[in-house]
């Protein structure tokens, strides 16, 4: 790693110096792209996963700018809860990390304490203003029709309205001088200055209709309401189309606009009051809103044209109110019943982790995941600052141009490398969440028939030994209502427990296409086994860890006799600076150590789970449905994550606070 990587020096303050550092809150971005095109549908494309919002926003505008790629970002502060972030959103964060002198770093990295990441802030700005003048530019000159790839020279008046409303909907402002000076349109000239005027005059009505979306609903204007919800609703099927970026959706605010002209419209005002309290109320709401989406584009000039469909929603609203509302009364629940619904509550179909989630969620437990991701983005973050001085470097244009091009390989390169070890780990991680999901399933299983079994205790207990002994007769009364809720719970766990080896088996051979080519058996489903969960290799590092702590010890073991006593002959002064770097390295070696115990305890699973995933076990069907109420069985080994076995395998306490379940 090159001395770049290693520390980056100070560089002369810019006018954007004068921000005031605020408090930054690091999250995990991760973009993921998919192929619009007609021939390369529901392919991935390039994707990233990292934990810089400034890299993230410039791979997302670079991306999103390509119209047959869609881009999807999410966030998220722990590495597992993700949620949706618009384009505005993550440009917020971006600005905030600019205001930031160091990148605060999501993984742990192990720096050295005299090294400081500094980021080049007034280069990134501009490269940031320059990648939203090309989103801006992808905006304002498109083919004149489908079929067309001829572009205009010069954005029409149609093109700057489009463009201003879009640049208002995705970045939530209107667009800085400084972007719209770096469009590659020709400045200065009469069509130009008033496009741009119009442009952000459309910027501004769009800013205002939101803004009233989201003003509390005192003395409304029916009309105001109505016309901002026009401009929002016009422009909603823009924004959610995929070249305009990620996260972007307005159906919020339209929907706040459009109850608020619910309440206001003549046709829905008065049964809406009337039905508050109905049963059927919101199903009456929903009805109102359907037929103010169908009248309201052309509201208020079209009273014939909307009869009919007035009178099919006066002819539904009249149909809900007579309606009562509420499931019809069943069958009183039985007490296995009872025990079935607690057990199956909490249990739901696999949810289908993407690749970024996945890697995301073995990093949370492994440490050296994590590490392994810590040198990634700093490198990735290193080169991208590279990139960014690269925009700002005067000379020849041509100078200029192959600088551009030289850090922009070089960040191809490191992101290429870091999706290498994203798909590992993202391999990992679904393979990690199977493991923790058969340890759940196999207590929902014994829990089922420890419930089961109970009944069938107590109602054993209930006889009066006056009437005979218990014989086989009672045995089969007393279950005979027990035996079908106990079989369709195992059937219940059984569909799942098929279904989350088959969601892993998907997800694997999407990361690893070669792996329904491999033998279930041969020699290349062991290597890819042993590639997942490299046992002999952490057996080695455990080894070579121990070593180097030992060593270590003894050298602090020596450094703390010799501080105290005077220096012999030929001997180094010893001062409490080394002693410090010693305890400092031999803390470090041994988290490392602990992080490796971790990882093998982890292999250890991944390795049994992915024997399952390739050879799952065959299905019990030669038990007799009828006897298992009565009869206890030793509870099987669980097909999951064996916890003991980590316990055992990692004795000490956990590193980081991490643990090796799920």
């Amino acid at each position: 790693m090159s001395d770049t990587d290693a520390a980056r020096q100070k560089v002369t303050k810019g006018e954007d110096d004068a921000l005031e550092p605020g408090p930054s809150t690091p999250r995990l971005y991760s973009l993921t792209t998919r192929y619009t095109d007609q021939f390369l549908g529901e392919e991935d494309g390039p994707d990233l996963l990292c934990d810089d919002a400034i890299t993230a926003l410039h791979f997302a505008l670079d991306v999103s700018s390509s119209s047959s790629l869609a881009v999807t970002c999410s966030a998220t502060t722990d590495g597992r809860t993700w949620t949706r972030l618009p384009l505005h959103a993550l440009h917020a964060d971006a600005v905030n990390a600019l205001r930031q002198f160091e990148k605060p770093p999501v993984y742990p990295v192990p720096l050295d304490p005299r090294t400081v990441l500094t980021r080049p802030r007034a280069a990134l700005s501009r490269l940031i203003e320059h990648t939203q003048a090309n989103w801006l530019d992808s905006v304002l000159r498109q083919p004149v029709d489908e079929a067309s790839t001829w572009v205009p020279d010069e954005p029409a008046t149609a093109d700057w309205i489009r463009a201003g409303r879009l640049w208002a909907a995705v970045w939530g402002e209107p667009p800085s001088e400084a972007v719209l000076d770096q469009l590659p349109i020709p400045a200065g000239t009469p069509s130009t200055t008033a496009g741009r005027t119009l442009l952000r005059a459309e910027a501004t009505a769009v800013l205002d209709a939101i803004a009233l979306a989201h003003t509390p609903a005192t003395d409304d204007s029916l009309a105001d309401l109505h016309a901002a919800w026009k401009l929002l609703d016009e422009i909603d099927e823009w924004t959610l189309d995929p070249q305009y970026g990620p996260g972007t959706d307005l159906r919020t605010p339209v929907h706040r606009l459009l109850d608020r002209i619910a309440a206001l419209h003549p046709d829905t005002a008065a049964p809406l009051a009337a039905t508050r309290d109905h049963p059927n109320a919101a199903r009456i709401r929903a009805a109102a809103d359907a037929y103010l989406r169908y009248v309201l584009p052309l509201w208020p000039g079209t009273a014939d044209w909307t009869d009919p469909a007035r009178t099919a929603y006066l002819e539904e609203l009249h149909a809900l109110r007579t309606t009562k509302g509420g499931p019809e009364p069943g069958p009183p629940e039985t007490q296995a019943q009872t025990v079935l619904r607690a057990v199956l509550a909490p249990l739901a179909e696999p949810s289908t982790l993407s690749r970024h989630e996945a890697a995301a969620l073995w990093r949370s437990h492994s440490g050296r995941g994590a590490e392994q991701a810590g040198w990634d983005t700093s490198v990735q973050t290193n080169r991208f600052d590279d990139l960014a001085r690269a925009h700002t470097t005067e000379g020849t244009p041509r100078h200029k141009g192959e600088g551009i091009a030289a850090a922009q390989r070089n960040l191809t390169a490191v992101t290429r490398y870091h999706d290498e070890h994203l798909t590992t780990h993202a391999a990992r991680g679904h393979l990690h969440q199977l493991a923790a999901s058969l340890v759940i399933l196999d207590k929902a299983q014994r829990t089922l028939q420890n419930g089961i079994w109970d009944i069938a205790g107590a109602r054993r207990a209930q006889h009066d030994p006056a009437k005979g002994p218990w014989n086989g007769h009672d045995e089969h009364r007393a279950t005979a209502d027990l035996t079908p809720v106990l079989a369709a719970g195992e059937a219940r766990i059984a569909h799942l427990r098929q279904r989350q080896l088959d969601t892993t088996h998907e997800a694997l051979t999407d990361l690893i296409p070669q792996l329904t080519d491999i033998p279930r058996n041969g020699h290349r489903h062991h290597k890819m086994r042993n590639y997942l969960a490299p046992l002999d290799r952490l057996r080695q590092d455990l080894d070579t860890l121990g070593s180097l702590i030992d060593t270590r010890r003894r050298t602090c073991t020596e450094l703390r006799t010799r501080l105290n006593t005077p220096p012999r002959f030929s001997e180094k002064h010893v001062t409490a600076h080394d002693l410090a770097v010693a305890e400092k390295q031999l803390q470090d070696l041994e988290r490392r150590y602990a992080d490796t115990q971790t990882e093998f305890a982890l292999s250890v699973t991944l390795g049994r789970t992915f024997d399952q995933v390739r050879t799952p076990p065959p299905p019990d069907d030669t038990v007799d449905a009828a006897s298992r109420p009565s009869r206890r069985t030793v509870p099987s080994t669980p097909t999951g994550h064996d916890q003991a076995t980590a316990a055992a395998l990692r004795p000490g306490p956990t590193a980081h606070g991490r643990t090796t379940g799920a």
